[in-house]
Formats: structure tokens, C-alpha cells, sequence
């Protein structure tokens, strides 16, 4: 058998055995672990994640469809467009849509030399099968990489034309807590800024039918807001089947939720006021939409008052987060002043001794019914026995406990 033969029949085997299912979630999650740490933005945010997911499995089955066939042709699958139109909507630079393709070329072209390493004695064999690799991979992305940057740039331009543009742009700089006028700015998004804001992320399955993905959100999206009692909701499309929306309403907002319907997924904040709360609610979605979509068919509705502990404990919060959960916890108790000091050191301390206040005392140096007279002191601040709620009240206590008075941290501007 001639060397071309011999390769044609190794590219035929791994083929086959790349196109399983168990092997191809591996070459997705080699290549984009390469991505995700080459290109960190990415990283934080669910929808661009599921999307490059989505992206590199179309590229490797069009590629692993072709390699091994005597006439090689370019197919790129729907899949890719959608990540490179999702980059362009979400004000990404096109060097950050170059990056995620040369990160991925290498990603690749290192498996698959480690592979004919392994698995090809034949030092001629190996070489002409790297040759035939190489020359169909870089015909592949240089393609692929064409037709990405002319739907990227269409994209772009049809955006920066549009009144949506204008609209993306309002809500990404108030996102960015970048000074603007509250009054233009809902004027700009047809939104009453000065009220409360709850903010939801939804998100339709990738096996829904493309044809429905925009229906399903839409109709979602209204239903939320209904069940919320408030009006029609300011929505953001940011990928091929996401949107992030927000209702305002004249006091905080609750309500249950009934189903969504087939393949549609929302990850809801809690409701805070003015622009803060608006930051501060979407941050609270995008963290609660990053918990969902870590499980295998996640739950239909995750709101982020459900998750908020797993939140924290995985940084998906950020300071600003860990800032919200310890207002919100102690209240008044979180103050800066020293009789709130020295009734947080108490509380902790009681907590941390089971609740025994002769331990506690003893600790102290104070009498047992100084410590019972400063822990009722603390309900009254908190509003509620502190075992209603002792995982997050103790939380809070340990945090100020060790990064200081809320004062003094240096966070970044909520204002």
C-alpha cells in the first residue's frame, strides 16, 4: 500500500472515530478551553460560552466531514455565523473574532500532532499525514475566517445604522456605570429609569427549531413581565438565542412563575432602584443564568436569591455581590459606627460557640446576659431572630469580619 493510500486510511479511521459523540465533546472542550484562556472575556459570560461551544462543534463535523474525502470543500455551519454576529452585537473589537481562531488552529493542530505521534510508527506516513492535515485545516480556516469577518462587519454595520444600536449602546453604558443623564437615557430607551428594576436573562435550548428561537423568547419575555405585574419589558438581544430584559415597576417586584414552555430558560435578579439597581439586578441574572447553565438541562427558572450562597462561593458574584449580600443581610448592622462593631463581634463570636451564651460571655469577658441583651439588639437591627436566616447572616458577619467596615472597601463606583 502506497504512503497517500495509508494516510487516506488513518484520516478515515480518525474520522470515524471523531465523529462519536463522546469523542467529539472532547474536541469541543479541548478547543475551547485553549480559547477560553487565550480570550478571558469570553469566559464570564454564559451566552458567548454556549455560543463558541456551539461554534467549534460545527466547525470540527464540517471539517471531519471533508478531510478525509479526495475533493475538499469549505461547508461552515449556521453555528459560526452565530457567534461572530453575537461578537459584533456585543461592541467586541474583530482582533478578539481573529483570536478565537488562531487560539483554535493551534489548539488543534497540537492534538492532532500528538495523536499521529501516538498512533503512526511510520515516520513517512506520519509526515505526509501531517502535510495533508495542515494544508486542509489552513484551507478550512482561511475560509471559514473570510466569510466570519464578512458576516461580523454586516453585522456591525447594520447595528451602528439602526435605533437599536442606540439603544444597546444606552443600556451598555449604563451597564458600565458610565455617567449619562438618567432622564435622556430613558427617554433613549422608552424605560422609567427612576423606578425599580428586576432584571431576567433568558435563553432558549440549542435543539429548539431556529424557525421558533425568537418566537419563544419574545413570548417569554411578555409573560415574565405579566406575571411581574409590570409593562412591556425593555429586552436586548445579545446572541442568536438570548435576550436580557428588564421590567420597572413602582416598588420591588415578585409574583410566581408558570412554565415557560418547551426549551426556555430564565435566570432572574432581584429588584433594586434607579441605575444601581438596574446593574446591580441584571449582575444578579447573568450570575444565576452562569449557575443554570453549568447543569446538564438546567431548571426552567433559577432566581439569583436561590443561588445567591453558590454565587458568592464560586466569585461568580464579583466585590460588587459580596457588597449587595452583606447590606442586604445586616442592614442597619453593617454599620460603621462602634456600637454596630462591637454587636457584629458578638453576634459572630455567639454563633461560632453554638449559640452558648456563658461561652460566649466567658470569651468576651462580659456577664452571659450581656451577650443574650446584645444578640436581641441585633435581631431588632436585623428584623428577624438570626436563625431565620444564620447561614447568610454569619456569611456577612465573616466577611466584614475580615475585609473591614463596608466603608472602607474599595469597590468599584455603584452610583
Amino acid at each position: 500500500m502506497s504512503t497517500e493510500a495509508k494516510v487516506t486510511q488513518w484520516l478515515e479511521q480518525f474520522v470515524r472515530a471523531a465523529e462519536s459523540r463522546d469523542t467529539l465533546d472532547r474536541l469541543v472542550g479541548l478547543t475551547d478551553a485553549r480559547i477560553l484562556e487565550a480570550v478571558p472575556q469570553l469566559a464570564t459570560d454564559a451566552t458567548l460560552v454556549r455560543e463558541l461551544h456551539a461554534s467549534t462543534r460545527a466547525h470540527w463535523r464540517g471539517f471531519l466531514a471533508m478531510v478525509a474525502r479526495e475533493v475538499f470543500e469549505v461547508q461552515v455551519g449556521p453555528e459560526a455565523f452565530d457567534l461572530a454576529r453575537t461578537l459584533a452585537r456585543r461592541g467586541f473589537d474583530l482582533p478578539v473574532l481573529l483570536s478565537i481562531y488562531r487560539v483554535g488552529q493551534r489548539a488543534v493542530w497540537t492534538y492532532i500532532t500528538d495523536v499521529l505521534t501516538t498512533e503512526v510508527a511510520d515516520a513517512d506516513v506520519r509526515s505526509a499525514a501531517l502535510l495533508r492535515f495542515w494544508s486542509r485545516l489552513s484551507q478550512w480556516l482561511d475560509t471559514a475566517i473570510e466569510s466570519m469577518i464578512l458576516a461580523f462587519s454586516a453585522e456591525r454595520e447594520q447595528w451602528q445604522r439602526g435605533s437599536q444600536a442606540r439603544r444597546v449602546e444606552v443600556v451598555h453604558d449604563i451597564l458600565a456605570g458610565r455617567p449619562l443623564s438618567v432622564d435622556d437615557a430613558g427617554l433613549a430607551l422608552s424605560y422609567p429609569l427612576h423606578h425599580w428594576h428586576t432584571a431576567y436573562v433568558l435563553w432558549v435550548d440549542d435543539d429548539a427549531p431556529e424557525t421558533d428561537v425568537q418566537r419563544l423568547l419574545e413570548t417569554a419575555a411578555t409573560a415574565i413581565a405579566t406575571a411581574m405585574d409590570a409593562p412591556r419589558p425593555l429586552s436586548i438581544g445579545t446572541g442568536a438565542r438570548t435576550l436580557w430584559c428588564w421590567v420597572a415597576t413602582a416598588r420591588p417586584s415578585g409574583g410566581a412563575l408558570d412554565a415557560l414552555g418547551p426549551h426556555v430558560h430564565v435566570a432572574i435578579g432581584t429588584s433594586a432602584p434607579g441605575l444601581p439597581g438596574f446593574r446591580q439586578s441584571h449582575r444578579e441574572a447573568r450570575a444565576a443564568q452562569t449557575v443554570a447553565t453549568r447543569r446538564p438541562r438546567g431548571p426552567a427558572v433559577t432566581r439569583y436569591e436561590d443561588v445567591e450562597l453558590a454565587c458568592l462561593a464560586a466569585g461568580l458574584a464579583g466585590e460588587e455581590g459580596m457588597e449587595t449580600f452583606v447590606r442586604r443581610e445586616l442592614g442597619p448592622l453593617a454599620d460603621s459606627d462602634a456600637a454596630a462593631a462591637r454587636l457584629r463581634d458578638t453576634v459572630r463570636r455567639h454563633l461560632i460557640h453554638a449559640a452558648n451564651a456563658e461561652a460566649t460571655a466567658e470569651l468576651l469577658g462580659v456577664h452571659p446576659n450581656t451577650v443574650r441583651y446584645r444578640v436581641r439588639q441585633a435581631e431588632a437591627m436585623l428584623g428577624h431572630p438570626i436563625e431565620e436566616r444564620r447561614v447568610q447572616v454569619e456569611l456577612a458577619l465573616a466577611v466584614i469580619d475580615a475585609f473591614g467596615d463596608l466603608d472602607e472597601w474599595a469597590l468599584p463606583s455603584s452610583s
